[in-house]
């Protein structure tokens, strides 16, 4: 709290005083559009590495690799912290580019490689803090997820506000993509039981949740700026309880989107499914199929498919370089040259090792 505290007149003034930013941003509201296309995930905190940032780049160039996807919203949120926290968010708060993120997507933009900013939307530990009005409750207190984490409803004016500013902050710095994670209503522990201080009579899930794209779409769309949404692997399926209980119904969210990536890694499907005793076990199928499946749904979109693949060991006794390598040919057998590749502790020594050539 004390840093949070510390940091925030800091970030007042640059939101206040846009004229301190890089004069390469404003080159980059007349880019062509670009959306991911063969990447790995980066956290802030390795990107702000030079060292070992550099020798991310250097090992993606000789991987084939162009895409960076990197976390951006503990970064960039800080001035709209502060004005939620101060009750001072409004329709009317207007949005500025981002010093950090503007030097970083010009950083990337020369060497050629994709910057697609990750965005967190929903599940927020910072905001619910700073505001439990906003957040899903259950019974007297406020709603966590298995692992702690606290949530915002989406149906708060203000939350969608919070982080449709944030999007546009991105797509300010001159990045190429927005990312959306969590993009949904929680469905862990007790969620089906939590309360939703917002709801609004009416209004399904999942119309609230292609209301918010729709003014991503409309914020974002005077840059160029792409927009992407990650999902559960299992939602590539549909089946009718996963769209109604987390607010994600593909077909209707892909008029709004340029890219979707599905987060297919085999290990996430539980025993058993599709008759597989251990799915961490079997690379090439579960991708496979989730993009046939994802395909279907999209029959018609202009929506793009690029995956997220597993590149980390979670219960696959045969993870590998040859795990990587399947997974890559599940998505090009179905006609899909991009994937993304997830480790949450950015060790790629293995995917490396897969696709250099």
């Amino acid at each position: 709290m004390k840093r949070t505290m510390f940091m925030a007149p800091v970030f007042l003034l640059v939101f206040f005083v846009p004229a301190f930013l890089p004069q390469s941003v404003e080159k980059e509201f007349t880019k062509q559009k670009r959306v991911s296309q063969r990447g790995i995930y980066v956290t802030a905190w390795v990107a702000r590495l030079p060292k070992r940032f550099n020798a991310l780049k250097a090992e993606c160039k000789t991987a084939g690799l162009n895409t960076f996807v990197i976390d951006a919203k503990e970064m960039i949120s800080r001035p709209y912290l502060e004005l939620a926290r101060q009750r001072k968010l409004t329709p009317e708060t207007k949005a500025a580019a981002n010093p950090w993120l503007a030097k970083l997507a010009a950083e990337l933009h020369r060497e050629n490689f994709i910057l697609s900013a990750r965005i967190v939307v929903f599940k927020d530990d910072h905001l619910v803090l700073a505001r439990p009005d906003l957040g899903v409750h259950l019974g007297g207190g406020l709603y966590r997820d298995k692992k702690g984490g606290k949530w915002l409803d989406p149906y708060s004016d203000e939350a969608r506000l919070y982080n449709a500013l944030m999007a546009e902050t991105a797509a300010l710095s001159g990045v190429d993509e927005i990312q959306f994670d969590y993009i949904r209503f929680p469905a862990e522990g007790g969620a089906r039981n939590a309360n939703y201080p917002h709801a609004k009579e009416g209004v399904t899930k999942v119309d609230i949740i292609c209301e918010f794209l729709k003014d991503v779409r409309r914020r974002i769309d005077p840059y160029n700026t792409s927009l992407a949404v990650d999902i559960f692997g299992v939602t590539a399926w549909q089946s009718k309880i996963d769209i109604e209980s987390l607010g994600q119904d593909l077909k209707r969210m892909a008029p709004y989107l340029d890219v979707l990536s599905p987060m297919l890694y085999p290990s996430h499907f539980h025993a058993g499914y599709d008759g597989f005793a251990n799915p961490g076990s079997e690379p090439y199928y579960f991708i496979n199929t989730g993009v046939k499946q994802a395909k279907v749904i999209l029959s018609g979109e202009a929506t793009v498919l690029v995956p997220w693949l597993q590149g980390f060991n979670m219960a696959s006794p045969n993870f590998g370089p040859n795990y990587i390598r399947e997974q890559v040919r599940a998505c090009k057998d179905e006609g899909l040259e991009g994937f993304l590749i997830w480790n949450a502790r950015n060790d790629y020594s293995v995917s490396f090792r897969a696709l250099s050539k």
